[in-house]
């Protein structure tokens, strides 16, 4: 009600979580009844970034 999307909106991005197993609910009419399977993106869903400062370094505070 105060994402400022339509009920439509709201209930296909709660349908794909369900598919994701990241959520499962009863009652798709009511949000209340949620359980939360998974919180985080899962590990091979993250997107792969490589580090461009070596760990330790103090260059990430002093090149910019």
């Amino acid at each position: 009600m105060k994402t400022g999307k339509s009920k439509t909106d709201v209930s296909a991005a709660l349908d794909v979580l369900v598919k994701g197993k990241y959520i499962h609910s009863e009652d798709r009419l009511n949000t209340s009844n949620i359980v939360i399977l998974e919180g985080w993106e899962r590990e091979e869903d993250r997107p792969n970034v490589k580090s461009v400062v070596s760990p330790g370094s103090i260059g990430y505070w002093t090149q910019y």
